[in-house]
């Protein structure tokens, strides 16, 4: 493959082209190729500068003429492969130029790697150049052969042209020199392009999408609108719904106002009422509380008086060794049961119950306790505490034949409870005692030991059934009969799961 014509020109320059051109073509074929050259200053024109300028118009002209240079040195002196000959036939020319230099010159332009530096060939052509007399001043080929003829200015010329040689040389290096200058110039001038055009690139593309999102912008815009309008008509339409619906229901919110002032003035009429009772009710409840307070000081004077009569009695057994106790016993005929009734601490039974991680059944604490007998009388004493519901429970003791005497837990200043039915279960047992045989109690208090003694002696038997652990020794001793409430009588906290499996006889 040849050179193109860049490096063509780059190797001969402006006047080993000059030389080329004019010996090897003739002007009717320049004509042909790039037109007629303008003419001049007294008729010379540089033909060199015109044929650049017209491949610089028209880059496929070079081609063209460089195809037409091929032609012409087909077949004329060939470019010695070899680096020596090669300067030993440029030397000669350099010498006594003939018709074979613009031939030279030509291949060594054309050449595809050629042997010399592009500097020494350029500078080669422009001897030759020189030597033929083709760039406009005195003709050098008389000079040479006057020169020729004597050998002394033959010497000065070999050694004018070693100095020369050296010159060119020294400007080869320096021309090397400034071609990789200018390559690396070249080379970064062409990164700079390259980064101005994906600078540009990119710049374009943000301005392209700069745009688009504009146009989307502008598109969202108009759909807001749109969007907005729509709701604003949807809107009103709701808003026009609520306002009507709202006035319906600030209707009916008017008339259920005024149903509930009328409810407030009558509850405010049933407050005032149920004070006006309440106030009765707490005068008769000071009442009864005196009137308890006073019972309970004469049954303690009766107690003193019954002990004391107690120990004459057991005095005059004592002293006179016969006879029975004058207290009256009571006897009923042995085919009719005994009348018994039943009293439960239910405060005291929970906490014994609860030690034991049970509960008291209380129906089948009725059941042991009527068993043969005739149940006159089951009463269930309940302390309520505000925060424990116990409808439930209450409603399940009176479900099972239980009297329930209910009593709110008192809670002091010192922030100390208050709630027990001792005194009332006495009373309630003593009242009683005239129509029973037998009197249970279902406790552990110890407090219970004087009633116990006042009950047998009016002629009653007395069975305490309480926990054997919590239950009081005197209250024991003291009973007739003491029965201790065991797992036949409790049931546990939480309820047995019942087996699946079923059995058949």
């Amino acid at each position: 493959m040849k050179a193109a014509w860049t490096t063509y020109l780059d190797r001969l320059g402006p006047q080993g082209l000059r030389v080329v051109l004019d010996r090897l073509l003739s002007p009717d074929d320049l004509a042909t190729l790039v037109g007629r050259p303008p003419a001049g200053p007294d008729d010379e024109v540089d033909l060199a500068l015109f044929v650049v300028d017209a491949v610089a118009e028209q880059p496929a002209l070079g081609r063209r003429i460089l195809t037409r240079l091929d032609q012409a040195a087909d077949g004329r002196a060939d470019l010695p492969p070899e680096e020596g000959p090669l300067r030993q036939k440029i030397a000669a020319q350099l010498r006594d130029p003939d018709d074979d230099a613009p031939v030279l010159l030509h291949r060594l332009g054309r050449s595809d790697a050629a042997p010399l530096p592009p500097a020494e060939i350029r500078t080669a052509a422009e001897l030759i150049a020189a030597a033929l007399g083709s760039d406009g001043r005195q003709p050098r080929r008389q000079f040479v052969a006057k020169v020729a003829t004597d050998r002394a200015g033959l010497k000065e010329l070999q050694q004018e042209l070693r100095e020369l040689e050296a010159r060119v040389r020294q400007l080869e290096t320096q021309l090397a020199r400034a071609l990789e200058r200018s390559a690396a110039l070249e080379e970064r001038l062409a990164r700079r392009l390259n980064e101005l055009h994906a600078a540009r690139q990119a710049e374009r593309g943000e301005r392209e999408e700069r745009t688009r999102l504009a146009r989307e912008v502008e598109r969202l815009r108009r759909r807001i609108e749109q969007l907005n309008e729509r709701r604003a008509q949807e809107r009103t339409g709701e808003v026009t719904t609520a306002l009507r619906r709202l006035t319906r229901e600030h209707r009916r919110g008017a008339a259920v106002l005024e149903k509930l002032r009328e409810a407030e003035r009558e509850r405010r009429e049933a407050v005032r009422e149920n004070t006006r009772q309440l106030t009765r009710l707490s005068g008769l409840v000071e009442q009864v509380v005196t009137l308890r307070e006073a019972e309970s000081r004469q049954v303690a004077a009766a107690q003193q008086e019954i002990l004391r009569e107690l120990g004459d009695l057991r005095r005059n057994l004592a002293s006179n060794g016969e006879g029975e106790p004058q207290t009256k016993r009571r006897t009923r005929a042995s085919a009719e049961p005994q009348r018994v009734g039943l009293f439960v601490d239910v405060q005291n039974m929970f906490y014994g119950a609860r030690e034991r991680g049970a509960r008291v059944d209380f129906e089948a604490l009725l059941a042991t306790a009527s068993e043969g007998r005739q149940l006159v009388r089951a009463v269930a004493y309940v302390v309520e505490a505000k925060e424990i519901d116990q409808s439930a429970f209450i409603h399940l003791l009176q479900m099972k034949a239980y009297e329930v005497k209910r009593k709110p837990l008192r809670v002091r200043a010192d922030r100390t409870a208050k709630g027990n039915w001792d005194l009332e279960m006495a009373l309630d047992a003593m009242a009683s005692s005239d129509s029973l045989d037998v009197v249970v109690l279902a406790t552990g208090d110890g407090d219970f030991v004087p009633l116990v003694r006042q009950l047998k002696m009016r002629g009653v038997r007395v069975e305490v059934y309480g926990f054997r652990r919590s239950t009081a020794p005197d209250l024991r001793e003291a009973a007739d009969r003491f029965v201790a409430i065991g797992p036949k009588l409790l049931r546990d906290l939480k309820p047995r799961r019942t087996s699946s499996r079923t059995t058949t006889s």
